[in-house]
């Protein structure tokens, strides 16, 4: 039984080794692009204190850029500033930064991946075959990669397990009695150590690779149903115009004080509605897990997503718990580390591969040597 799981463990490793590798030093990166992004490309300035609120905030934005219009604000985050997002009837979409304790708004926040993002993202999720069998079949390509991982990470512990009453040998590296024993001891504690974290990277990349089909399979729409009527908001009279932003603010934080503002939609034709996302709870990231529908003219809460119901906590965890994000830059340096630890067991597994195939090449000619001798 231990030959045929050594076997497997050796050849899946062998075959997909440097797809593995390449997949979680990538995805490892990933984990950390927002601090690496801000070390590109610095804002160069620091917020102030206080909150001057999103209306102002608006009216800032609005006066500074008369020919566009205020799409969606996000209330200030990992950056400490307001991001405003304007265009031109939906064209020309530009994001500023705006100080919450002014109102100030200035500069241009970079908000699709730049390069070398933008590249290692694709190599991380299609593997930069999307040119070659399209995004679905990439992204499942790599979906089976994580599969192979998950055994390969299975074979493992199979191979380190050194029984119950040997268990601290598992943790030992092992000094003074050569490469092949340095390498092999580095090779188990290193591998023992990064499984319980790479394994759930392994298991939800799979996942995420079919994250439209799995919801069908079990019988679930692939996102929670919006009612058509949630998103427009009721006639009235005809100059009676919307809701301004801080009422509509106002009137959430009155309904739900609980809830943590994340960003607002707002309505830019009549029919438009206030769409609110808001975090609620303990969510898998510092992202909205709930938006709300409000109508603009008479602020009443039309529709409210349900942030516990089981499709939103699937695509939620889903990526929460791939990229790290439900904890923290903390949870994810974390992450980020275990994350290149396959490079590790790539470099110590083949180093004990070639020394115990050398091993064995030298034992076939002493052998034959002495046969000859005979």
């Amino acid at each position: 039984m231990r030959k045929a799981v050594l076997r497997t463990h050796l050849l899946l490793s062998l075959i997909l080794g440097l797809f593995v590798v390449t997949t979680c030093t990538s995805g490892s990166i990933i984990m950390i692009e927002p601090e690496l992004e801000s070390w590109l490309y610095p804002v160069g300035e620091h917020p102030t204190k206080g909150d001057i609120g999103a209306e102002a905030v608006k009216a800032h934005a609005d006066a500074l850029n008369p020919a566009f219009g205020t799409d969606v604000i996000e209330w200030p985050a990992k950056d400490g500033f307001y991001h405003v997002h304007i265009s031109e009837d939906g064209k020309n979409e530009r994001t500023l930064y705006a100080d919450p304790g002014t109102g100030r708004t200035f500069g241009n926040v970079k908000e699709e991946r730049g390069e070398p993002f933008e590249t290692i993202y694709n190599l991380h999720r299609y593997f930069l075959m999307t040119n070659v069998i399209g995004k679905t079949h990439a992204a499942h390509l790599v979906g089976w990669i994580g599969v192979g991982l998950v055994l390969i990470l299975a074979t493992g512990v199979y191979l380190w397990w050194p029984s119950i009453r040997k268990l601290a040998l598992g943790f030992r590296i092992i000094r003074g009695r050569g490469r092949l024993a340095l390498n092999m001891s580095l090779h188990k504690v290193v591998g023992i150590l990064s499984i319980p974290v790479l394994l759930v990277s392994a298991a939800t990349g799979a996942v995420n690779a079919y994250e439209k089909q799995i919801p069908g399979w079990v019988g679930f729409q692939a996102k929670e149903t919006v009612p058509d009527s949630a998103k427009k908001t009721a006639a009235g009279e005809p100059d009676a115009g919307i809701l301004s932003l801080g009422r509509a603010v106002d009137l959430v934080r009155e309904q739900y004080p609980h809830s943590k503002l994340i960003k607002v939609t707002l309505p830019r034709k009549p029919g438009d509605t206030y769409q609110f996302g808001v975090k609620e709870g303990f969510g898998a990231s510092s992202d909205g897990n709930s938006t709300i529908y409000m109508d603009a003219a008479s602020g009443a809460i039309l529709y409210k997503t349900h942030p516990n119901w089981a499709i939103n906590l699937y695509n939620a965890w889903r990526k929460g718990l791939h990229f790290a994000t439900w904890g923290g830059l903390t949870t994810r340096l974390v992450a980020f580390a275990f994350g290149m630890m396959p490079l590790v067991l790539m470099i110590t597994g083949l180093t004990v591969w070639r020394m115990k195939a050398r091993a064995r090449k030298r034992g076939k000619r002493r052998d034959a040597g002495r046969a000859a001798v005979a």
